[in-house]
């Protein structure tokens, strides 16, 4: 079960198709799923799904950016990806057991290696799983 395979999700359903002997399948999804592993129907090959459900995809970005806090304070953190949305990043762990962010809180950033990528507006923090924040945009002041 070696093999990994992203699907489109569009109205919950997807359309399965075998790496190995090409058959293909309609299917529904729940909501809230997003991995999976499916048997083929035909060549009984299992295949890890893994379920996208944005409509416009992430780009992969990677560098170091500045992200300011409300209160003033700088942490040096990993930029990973941006979509349409918002952005995915890594920080160190000593900031994350620190709390020093936290969901809800709105934070700006700097870019030095290309300061037009994040150069206006507040992101609020979405999500923090393990060392990985999302962020969404807000405004652009």
């Amino acid at each position: 079960m070696g093999k990994t395979r992203n699907f489109n999700v569009i109205n919950n359903r997807i359309q399965f198709k075998c790496p190995s002997c090409g058959a293909r399948r309609n299917s529904a999804l729940p909501p809230s799923l997003r991995k999976k592993s499916i048997r083929c129907h035909k060549c009984d090959e299992i295949v890890k799904c893994v379920f996208n459900r944005r409509v416009k995809p992430r780009i992969p970005h990677l560098g170091k950016v500045e992200m300011i806090t409300k209160d003033g304070k700088n942490l040096d953190v990993n930029l990973r990806d941006i979509s349409a949305g918002g952005i995915g990043l890594d920080i160190p762990i000593g900031v994350l057991r620190s709390r020093r962010i936290t969901v809800g809180q709105q934070v700006r950033f700097k870019c030095r290696w290309n300061p037009r990528l994040l150069d206006t507006g507040y992101f609020v923090v979405k999500t923090i799983k393990d060392q990985r924040i999302g962020l969404k945009k807000v405004s652009t002041r």
